[in-house]
């Protein structure tokens, strides 16, 4: 037996070395061509989930920020409608105020006309009165004309005259 080269290399298990070229060279491509390009993938991946991380965040400030604007805003408003209610209460109260002191006067002025009309009415039935009391007179004067003046039927005219005037009064 020969022990020397020719053995070993005859003997040797090329299957093994091709694999291990075969498996070098394979890892060497891998890291060449797509190690390379995943890494690059991962990196551009990683860099646009820390991009959308960043937005999302001043997403979240920028609401925050009109949440609390919002809130300011709705206060303002609740306040302005506060003090527009407390106007409008007050401008009723005024307004109230005005149509009672209306009504009053309107009262007072259909109280004047009223009693002004009375009056005129009054001073109508007086004037009526003493027209009615002068043809009275006249009706007394002209039957005490026709007849002989005496003291009895003098005093009986003039009664009867007063009872007259004073059903006339009541009536």
């Amino acid at each position: 037996m020969e022990t020397g080269w020719g053995t070993i290399i005859k003997n040797f298990n090329w299957t093994l070395v091709l694999n291990i070229i075969n498996f070098a060279l394979l890892v060497w491509l891998l890291k060449r061509i797509l190690y390379k390009r995943a890494l690059d993938w991962i990196e551009r991946r990683r860099a646009l989930e820390e991009e959308r991380l960043r937005r999302a965040k001043e997403a979240e400030e920028e609401a925050e920020a009109l949440l609390r604007r919002r809130r300011e805003e709705l206060s303002e408003a609740n306040r302005m409608a506060r003090e527009i209610l407390a106007r409008a209460e007050a401008e009723a109260q005024r307004i109230l105020k005005e149509s009672r002191e209306e009504a009053r006067r309107q009262a007072k002025a259909i109280l004047e006309e009223a009693r002004a009309a009375v009056e005129r009415e009054r001073e109508e039935i007086i004037a009526e009165l003493r027209r009615q009391y002068a043809d009275l007179v006249v009706l007394a004067a002209s039957r005490i004309l026709a007849r002989e003046v005496r003291r009895e039927d003098h005093e009986a005219l003039i009664a009867e005259l007063a009872g007259r005037i004073e059903a006339r009064l009541k009536g």
